[in-house]
């Protein structure tokens, strides 16, 4: 290679180039200058050594490994002007790497929450800049004092995944499961994450759910599904022997391929043990839990079940039938019964949910999707009122009282009674107040 020396001159300085007898060449005149003797025993030892040290040098490798890269890559990692001091150099970049590695394992090892994996500088400054964030401000500011205990990184690459970007691109997990990581524990408080606003209009109010069940029994065009009525409200004269909520069911709600389809969506879904709503958790929402008061086993249709055709036909039936639009409802709760399976006696109407944003659940809409041989018939203790599967019927009841429609109606409580032979397939239909779809989206549910 040639090196570029330059002379001082009057007229400034020059450039020139090194010749074969180690003379400087002056590019305008050919005038030959002596160098340095200094200058030629620099140019001599800073030599890489190998062809790649230009691209090791480019991807970090004269801090990752300093002692192979200063010795033989010196003129790549530009350490060639302090060559006599190449070994304090080396020691000094070793110690760096030393005490960077164990700043990182002191970072990862935080006390809010599993310890971090960081493997690049990227996440290590995340880490760092959660560590201020959570002693700055979620530990001494009053208004993080109901948080504090449960800001916690719940997984080991909440650090990792934040610097990655997956704060914006999965909130619905990251916003709990990583706050510290998302800087978002304020939003573990339920009500901070999701506030609940009574002057939100409600889809029912006092004399819609009679409104409903008279428009379905009494309109031609519910005619064709075939409805009976098996419970409902005495008439004010009290000359009607039928005293009781409404109860009602449309015997050919669904045709053959409407059932049958649900049945095998539920099969591609998966059908996993029944739940019941569990304990509070730390972010506000509620766990499942199997227990043997249910002993079902149930899929839901989201996603590609809820897009499919058939499932939107359905849907579209059901908003017909109610005249609640289908984001009020949760997703079908496709279930599956086996022999001596059942649910004892429960209601549908869960509290917490009349201070949240989807309000409570007014309606139950129960889709038999097939015979079965013997039992499996849903049942009303109170009304003394059994109904047997059948193929495409629908049974229909509400879970709240005509006069005030966020109130729990307790005659409505039901079980689902043993299968005794073959299999019982159903759907749930669950309505709430308010929408549910956008609501269980944002984890606020």
């Amino acid at each position: 290679s040639l090196l570029l020396a330059h002379q001082q001159s009057e007229g400034g300085e020059k450039t020139c180039e090194v010749g074969a007898d180690g003379t400087c060449i002056d590019e305008n005149n050919d005038q030959s200058i002596p160098i340095p003797a200094v200058a030629k025993t620099i140019e001599s030892a800073c030599q890489n050594k190998h062809d790649n040290c230009d691209f090791w040098a480019s991807h970090g490798e004269c801090d990752e490994n300093p002692r192979y890269m200063l010795q033989n890559c010196p003129k790549s990692c530009k350490v060639c002007d302090n060559l006599e001091k190449i070994e304090t150099i080396i020691q000094e970049k070793i110690n760096d790497k030393e005490q960077k590695a164990q700043d990182a394992i002191d970072l990862q090892e935080t006390p809010f929450g599993v310890k971090q994996t960081a493997s690049d500088e990227g996440t290590l400054k995340r880490i760092q800049n959660v560590t201020k964030y959570m002693e700055e401000l979620v530990f001494v500011h009053p208004d993080y004092a109901k948080v504090r205990k449960e800001c916690k990184n719940r997984h080991k690459d909440c650090a990792f995944w934040a610097e990655s970007g997956e704060c914006d691109a999965n909130p619905t997990y990251m916003t709990l499961q990583c706050a510290p990581s998302c800087y978002t524990c304020h939003l573990i408080d339920f009500d901070a994450r999701c506030p609940f606003d009574p002057s939100v209009p409600t889809i029912w109010e006092a004399g819609s759910l009679n409104q409903m069940f008279e428009r379905i029994t009494k309109d031609p065009f519910y005619e064709q599904y075939g409805p009976s009525i098996l419970s409902m409200p005495s008439p004010p004269s009290g000359t009607d022997i039928l005293d009781g909520p409404w109860v009602v069911t449309l015997d050919n709600l669904l045709t053959a391929e409407e059932c049958d389809k649900l049945i095998d969506l539920g099969a591609v879904e998966g059908y996993k043990i029944s739940q019941d709503v569990g304990e509070k958790k730390f972010d506000g929402s509620y766990d499942g839990y199997a227990n043997d008061r249910r002993t079902s086993t149930n899929a839901w249709c989201q996603d590609e079940c809820f897009k499919d055709p058939m499932t939107q036909q359905v849907l579209a039936k059901l908003e017909n039938i109610t005249g609640i639009p289908d984001k009020n409802s949760e997703y079908l709760q496709l279930l599956r019964y086996e022999p001596t399976q059942f649910y004892a006696t429960h209601h549908d109407y869960i509290p917490h949910h009349n201070q949240r944003q989807e309000g409570v659940r007014i309606l139950t809409v129960f889709l038999y999707l097939n015979d079965v041989e013997a039992g499996g018939g849903t049942d009303f203790p109170s009304l003394g009122l059994t109904v047997m599967p059948k193929r495409g019927k629908a049974l229909i009841w509400p879970s709240v009282k005509n006069d005030d429609p966020n109130a729990k109606d307790f005659r409505t409580q039901h079980q689902a009674l043993p299968v005794e032979k073959g299999i019982k397939f159903g759907a749930n239909a669950w309505v709430h107040q308010r929408d549910f779809k956008e609501v269980y989206h944002r984890g606020c549910h």
